[in-house]
C-alpha cells in the first residue's frame, strides 16, 4: 500500500520527539509540530501537503526551483511557509530538520539541504558494481541525489568556514574547483576501477589549487565520512619549502604536537612516499615521520551521521573539521614562504 503523506508526516516527525521542545499542537484546525512554542511544520489535511516554516527569501528560492508551492490559505501568501503537495521521504526529511533547525534559530544554510539516501544508496552500489552498465543507468540518481547537492554544500559550507577556520580559504561548488571528478582517469592506470565509489571535496588556501594548496578535506564513502586537512605530494620549490620548514624545531615541535593529538583521536597519516629517511633527517627525531612523507594528509573515519540527509552536515562538518584547521594552517605557512622565493 502507497504511504500517504499524513502517514509519513508523523513517521518523520516521531524522531524529534527525542528533543523534549519538540511538541505536538494544531494550527489553523491543522496538526503541527512546534520547537519551544514556535511553529515549524504542519500537515495541510485537505490536500496531504507537507508545511515548513523557513526564512521567505528561502521559500522563495524553493518555490522558484519548482521544489515547493506557495502556502496561501483563503488566499492569503503565507511568505515563511512553503507547501510539498508530494510525499517524498528524502526531501521531507530534510526540510522538516531544516525547519526544525530555522525555528531554534541556528544557522541557515542557503539552498543545501542534505545528501539523499538514494544517492548514498547509489555510492554503496557502485562500490559493488564498479561498471560503466551501473553508472549510466543510475546517473540521474548521481546527478539529482549527489552531484547538485554537493554544489550546494559546498556554496553552504564555504561562508562558514572562512567565519570560523580562516578568511582565506576557497570553496568553490564546481568539479575542478572543491568537487572532484567521480570517474578515474585511467590512461596510465587501467587496473583502476572506472568509477571511484565516494564523493570527494577540498576546501584550500592559496593560489595553486585544491591539488596543490593545503586543504580541509572530506571525503563521503558508502558507509563513511572521512575528515582532515593536507596536501597532495609536493614537488620543486614547495617540496623544497616543506623540508625546510621540518629543520625548523619550533615549527616540527608544533605540527607534532598538533598531529599527535589528531592520532591519539584516532585520526590516520597517510602512507610514507619513501621507505626510508632523506638525508640530513635523524630517523629517531620527530620530523622523520613527516620527511618520509612528501607532505601528508591525517584524516579521520566516522560512520556517516544521521544529519549527511539534512542541512546539518554543513555544522556537523565544520565542527570536525577544527581540530584539523590548525594542520592545514601550518602547510599554509609553509607554501607562502614558497610563494615569497618565486616572487624574489
Amino acid at each position: 500500500m502507497r504511504q500517504t503523506g499524513e502517514d509519513l508526516f508523523w513517521e518523520l516527525v516521531e524522531p524529534m520527539y527525542a528533543d523534549p521542545a519538540v511538541r505536538r499542537s494544531t494550527m489553523m484546525g491543522m496538526a503541527c509540530v512546534r520547537l519551544g512554542g514556535r511553529f515549524f511544520a504542519s500537515l495541510e489535511r485537505s490536500t496531504g501537503a507537507l508545511l515548513v516554516k523557513l526564512p521567505a527569501e528561502r521559500v522563495a528560492a524553493l518555490v522558484a526551483a519548482g521544489q515547493g508551492e506557495p502556502f496561501a490559505p483563503a488566499g492569503r501568501v503565507f511568505r515563511e511557509w512553503v507547501a510539498l503537495p508530494r510525499p517524498d521521504r528524502p526531501r521531507w526529511r530534510a526540510l522538516l530538520e531544516e525547519a526544525r533547525k530555522h525555528a531554534g534559530g541556528q544557522e541557515h544554510t542557503g539552498g543545501f539541504a542534505g545528501f539523499g539516501r538514494d544517492g548514498l544508496e547509489f555510492l554503496a552500489g557502485l562500490e559493488h558494481d564498479n561498471t560503466k552498465r551501473f553508472f549510466d543507468a543510475h546517473h540521474d540518481v548521481y546527478r539529482r541525489e549527489l552531484l547538485e547537492p554537493a554544489k550546494a554544500f559546498v556554496a553552504a559550507i564555504g561562508p562558514v568556514l572562512r567565519r570560523r577556520v580562516s578568511a582565506e580559504l576557497r570553496a568553490e561548488p564546481r568539479v575542478g574547483g572543491s568537487l572532484f571528478r567521480i570517474a578515474n582517469d585511467l590512461r596510465f592506470a587501467r587496473d583502476r576501477p572506472p568509477y571511484k565509489a565516494h564523493v570527494d571535496f577540498a576546501f584550500w588556501e592559496g593560489t595553486g589549487g585544491p591539488r596543490r594548496d593545503p586543504a580541509l578535506i572530506l571525503r563521503i564513502a558508502p558507509a563513511e565520512v572521512h575528515l582532515g586537512a593536507g596536501a597532495i605530494g609536493l614537488t620543486g620549490a614547495a617540496l623544497e619549502s616543506y623540508r625546510t620548514a621540518l629543520h625548523d624545531t619550533g615549527r616540527i615541535v608544533a605540527l607534532d604536537r598538533q598531529v599527535t593529538a589528531l592520532l591519539a583521536d584516532g585520526a590516520e597519516l597517510s602512507e610514507p612516499n619513501r621507505r626510508r629517511t632523506p638525508a640530513g633527517f635523524d630517523p629517531t627525531a620527530p620530523a622523520a615521520q613527516y620527511a618520509v612523507r612528501d607532505s601528508f594528509h591525517i584524516t579521520r573515519r566516522l560512520p556517516q551521521p544521521a544529519e549527511i540527509t539534512s542541512c546539518t552536515f554543513v555544522e556537523w562538518c565544520v565542527e570536525r573539521f577544527a581540530p584539523f584547521a590548525p594542520v592545514q594552517q601550518w602547510m599554509t605557512e609553509v607554501m607562502a614562504t614558497t610563494d615569497q622565493r618565486q616572487a624574489d
